[in-house]
């Protein structure tokens, strides 16, 4: 009888080694089904960053000021956030989305009052599209962070 038990309980073993395999199995097909949402939300964060980089330059060049170092720093800086959040989703990406797409509405409300209004509908396609992105992305950001906390 007692030979028998010992005979069962690596047979149980087995069992759970392969419910816990499957588990896991399904939370990474899971993770991996939420990865499209978060890489375009981080495409999207790459090329916000580049857009406000040139654009603050642009817009000074068309205001008929002078590119000064400081106004690249400047430059730099803010699109150095938006690529720091993009390379953050691959760690945070609920997080850094939400900050990014804060970050960008800010952005954009503090431009359109520097300009009277007039930034508010300069390029508003491309803005659009980018909050689409973004607020698209939440979701699957939000599912691939409660998996990876599992």
């Amino acid at each position: 009888m007692r030979d028998h038990l010992n005979l069962q309980q690596p047979e149980e073993e087995k069992k759970e080694d392969a419910i816990a395999e499957y588990y896991e199995g399904v939370k990474e097909i899971e993770k991996q089904s939420h990865e499209t949402g978060i890489k375009k939300a981080r495409t999207a964060l790459y090329v916000t960053a580049a857009l406000v980089f040139a654009s603050e330059l642009i817009s000074v060049s068309m205001a008929g000021m002078e590119i000064t170092p400081l106004l690249i720093g400047i430059a730099l800086v803010e699109g150095g956030v938006f690529a720091a959040l993009a390379y953050w989703t691959k760690k945070k990406p609920y997080s850094a989305i939400i900050i990014g797409l804060i970050l960008f509405l800010l952005l954009w409300v503090f431009s359109a009052v520097v300009t009277n209004g007039e930034a508010a509908y300069k390029g508003i396609i491309i803005k659009v599209i980018i909050i689409v992105n973004l607020v698209q992305a939440l979701k699957p950001a939000k599912a691939w962070e409660d998996l990876q906390k599992q």
